[in-house]
C-alpha cells in the first residue's frame, strides 16, 4: 500500500508534514464551539470528540481530499448563548440529519440553495458573530486575566502571518495551555475510550429545536456548508464534491452521531480554506485532524476535564471565531437587510431575525426606483 492510499487519489503526492499542518487549520473553529457547546449545555465531551474525530476519518476515506467537518454554527452558537438546551440540540440535530439526507437523496439541493438571498445568509453568518462575540465576552470577564493572555496567543499569531506563511497553532496552544491547567487542577484521569449511549430528546424539544435552531441552521448549512463548500473546492481541489454527495454526508453523520452523544455537525468553506492554506491537500489531512481529536477524546473527554477548562481561553478561542464570521457576514452587496437579519437576530432569535430580513429585502426591491426605459430618454 502506498502513502497515497486510503486516504488520496492514485496520482496525489501527498506531504505528510504538510498534511499534519493543514489537519490542525480548522480547529481554531472546531474545538472553542464543541467546548463551548458541552459547557453550556452538559452533554458529555467525551463521545461528542469521539464521533467528531471518526468522521473526520471517515470524511478522509470518503472524499480523499480536506473537506473539513465543524459544528453546525447556528446551533452551537445558540446553545452556547444559553438559548438552547441539551434535548433540544439533540432534536435539532436528528431534524437536521434527516433534511440534509432526504435533500442529497432526491436532488432538490441545487434548486433549493439557489432561491435563498445571499444578503439574508450574510446577516445570519453577521448575527452568529454578535451573539457568539456577547457569549466570549461573559466567558472572558469570569476570567479576565487568562482571556487576555489567550487573545495575546491568537493576535501573535495572526500578527506573524502577515509577514510569513506559517501554520496558525493558536488555538492548539491555547487548548494546550488550558489542558495543562486542567491537569494541574486535578481533573485529568486515566485514558479511557469514550463510549456511545442513546440520547433521545423529550417530546417538548422537537417544536423549540425546529423554530429555534432547524430553521436558521438550514439557511446556514445550504449556503456555507453545501453551496460554498462546492464552490470553494473547484477552486482549490482536482476532484471537487458534489452539493448531492455534501447534503448525504451531512445527513447520514448527524442521523448516526446526534442520537448517540455527538453535537450537530456539518462542512464548512472557512475550513476548506483553512486546511488548503495550511498545507491540507489530500484526505490525510482530514485523517490526521480526526486522531487528533480522538486522542483528545480518550484523554481529557471526561465532563471534570471540560468544566476545569478555564473559561477565559475558551473565550479568546470563542472572540476569534466570531471575528471571522463577523468578516464572513460583513462580506454583503446589501447592507441594510444584512445589518437587519444580525441586529433583530442579537435582540430576539435568528429565525425572526432571518424572517424580518428577507421581509425587508423584498420591501427594497420594489421600492427600488425603475430605471427608464430607453424610449423614454430619447
Amino acid at each position: 500500500m502506498t502513502i497515497t492510499a486510503p486516504f488520496a487519489d492514485p496520482d496525489a503526492r501527498p506531504e505528510i508534514v504538510r498534511e499534519a499542518a493543514g489537519a490542525v487549520g480548522n480547529f481554531g473553529t472546531v474545538l472553542p464551539l464543541l467546548f463551548g457547546v458541552v459547557l453550556a449545555t452538559g452533554i458529555a465531551p467525551g463521545p461528542a470528540l469521539l464521533f467528531f474525530g471518526l468522521w473526520y476519518i471517515v470524511a478522509g476515506l470518503v472524499y480523499r481530499q480536506p473537506i473539513p467537518i465543524e459544528p453546525m454554527k447556528t446551533v452551537a452558537v445558540v446553545a452556547i448563548a444559553g438559548q438552547a438546551t441539551a434535548g433540544e440540540v439533540v432534536a435539532g440535530g436528528i431534524l437536521l440529519g434527516a433534511l440534509f439526507l432526504a435533500l442529497g437523496l432526491s436532488g432538490w439541493i441545487d434548486p433549493i440553495v439557489a432561491r435563498i438571498p445571499v444578503p439574508v445568509t450574510r446577516g445570519v453568518q453577521l448575527g452568529l458573530a454578535l451573539l457568539l462575540a456577547r457569549s466570549a465576552v461573559t466567558y472572558g470577564l469570569a476570567d479576565p486575566v487568562l482571556a487576555v493572555a489567550g487573545v495575546a496567543v491568537v493576535g501573535a499569531f495572526a500578527l506573524v502571518r502577515r509577514r510569513w506563511a506559517v501554520p496558525d497553532f493558536s488555538a492548539l496552544l491555547v487548548l494546550a495551555l488550558g489542558l495543562a491547567l486542567v491537569a494541574l487542577g486535578g481533573g485529568m484521569s486515566a485514558p479511557a475510550v469514550p463510549l456511545p449511549y442513546p440520547v433521545l430528546p423529550g417530546f417538548g424539544d422537537w417544536l423549540p429545536a425546529l423554530v429555534v435552531l432547524v430553521l436558521p441552521q438550514a439557511v446556514l448549512t445550504l449556503t456555507n456548508s453545501i453551496a460554498a463548500t462546492e464552490l470553494l473546492a473547484r477552486d482549490l481541489l482536482p476532484r471537487p464534491p458534489t452539493a448531492g454527495l455534501l447534503s448525504k454526508m451531512i445527513g447520514a453523520m448527524n442521523l448516526v452521531a446526534v442520537p448517540l452523544g455527538g453535537i450537530p455537525m456539518c462542512h464548512g468553506a472557512g475550513g476548506l480554506a483553512a486546511q488548503y492554506r495550511f498545507g491540507g491537500r489530500t484526505g490525510w489531512s482530514n485523517a490526521i485532524a480526526g486522531l487528533v481529536l480522538v486522542m483528545i477524546a480518550v484523554a481529557a473527554g471526561t465532563p471534570a476535564a471540560v468544566a476545569l477548562f478555564p473559561t477565559g481561553l475558551l473565550a479568546a478561542l470563542l472572540l476569534a471565531v466570531a471575528l471571522e464570521l463577523a468578516r464572513a457576514g460583513l462580506r454583503t452587496d446589501a447592507p441594510v437587510p444584512t445589518l437587519v437579519v444580525a441586529l433583530v437576530s442579537i435582540v430576539t432569535s435568528l429565525t425572526i431575525g432571518f424572517v424580518v430580513g428577507w421581509a425587508v429585502l423584498l420591501a427594497l426591491a420594489r421600492i427600488k426606483p425603475k430605471q427608464p426605459r430607453f424610449s423614454e430618454l430619447v
